[in-house]
């Protein structure tokens, strides 16, 4: 497929300052504006390629790349909570498929993370109110919106440039390993996020850990980039969104409360026969299919997998 990346004018300009605004309230909107702007249509490039080996005899990977088309909705926006949901549009031979993508939760000066610990388990940290103050956290979620990673940082602001640096986090392999390879247990990262003039970009800072030996493979390096782009029909991801949106909004709600309520966060690999994705998805299906479902469907899905 043929594709023009079309460049967009910066969109992160902000009016005149009001009296009376202080520098921190003109700083907390221009975040807000950075973490909207990430919202839109695109084409969108992956690039990960390993870098430094770090064990003795270890040969690096061949790089990974890949291409695919998104949209990133805004799901919600409330102050000081901003929900992103990614919706990708995948090329299987002649015929474009929607697949529900990873999402962003972001939340200003939240005190309380989940770290990853491996094997599908999370625990929470409390930060100290001075080390949150003016910082977003996010949490980055899995396709079936059970917890990925989360990590905190601020968005800083200079000329033309606005970016979100996180401290370093720990998650699990990503999709594009986690059925190949055994050789490393959690990835360790710092992700920065860039506003640029045509979309915006993910940059990654990766060492791949062998946690029960405290030992690093090696590093690599993650550049996402996303360009906005109108020269698809995008309708078929529109309309999944459209006829699915409050079923992952009770999905969201669920593990929400589970984060919330829970210290340490784990679910099981199974049940019954089924993966939480394939289980979550299935109900998805019947949903766009216009079937209802039993009541309490998504809190028993949820509550089988965790409890």
């Amino acid at each position: 497929m043929k594709r023009q990346f079309i460049g967009f004018a910066a969109i992160l300009l902000l009016g005149p300052v009001g009296t009376g605004w202080t520098a921190e309230a003109s700083s907390f909107e221009k975040d807000r504006k950075a973490i909207l702007a990430m919202a839109g249509k695109f084409d969108v490039e992956f690039t990960f390629k390993e870098t430094v080996p770090l064990v003795s005899g270890y040969e690096l990977k061949d790089p990974y790349r890949a291409d695919a088309l998104e949209i990133v909705k805004v799901v919600e926006d409330h102050e000081t909570l901003i929900v992103l949901q990614h919706i990708l549009l995948a090329e299987v031979g002649p015929v474009m498929q929607v697949v529900k993508h990873w999402g962003q939760v972001w939340r200003y000066e939240d005190p309380v993370m989940v770290e990853y610990q491996g094997e599908r388990t999370w625990k929470k940290r409390t930060l100290k109110k001075s080390e949150v103050k003016g910082t977003w956290t996010q949490l980055v979620t899995q396709v079936d919106d059970s917890p990925r990673y989360e990590s905190w940082g601020k968005w800083t602001h200079e000329g033309n440039r606005s970016a979100w640096t996180s401290q370093d986090t720990c998650r699990p392999l990503p999709r594009r390993e986690y059925t190949k390879r055994s050789d490393y247990d959690i990835l360790r990262a710092v992700n920065r996020h860039v506003i640029t003039p045509e979309g915006w970009v993910h940059e990654q800072e990766n060492r791949k850990w062998i946690k029960g030996e405290n030992r690093f493979l090696c590093h690599e390096t993650g550049l996402n980039i996303y360009r906005r782009y109108d020269q698809e029909d995008f309708s078929k991801a529109e309309n999944y969104w459209e006829a699915t949106k409050g079923f992952w909004q009770e999905v969201r709600t669920k593990w929400r409360q589970v984060l919330h309520e829970e210290d340490t966060i784990s679910y099981k690999k199974e049940v019954e026969g089924s993966s939480l994705i394939r289980s979550t998805f299935s109900m998805a299906q019947k949903v766009q299919k216009g079937e209802s479902l039993k009541k309490d469907a998504v809190r028993n899905l949820v509550e089988g997998f965790t409890k």
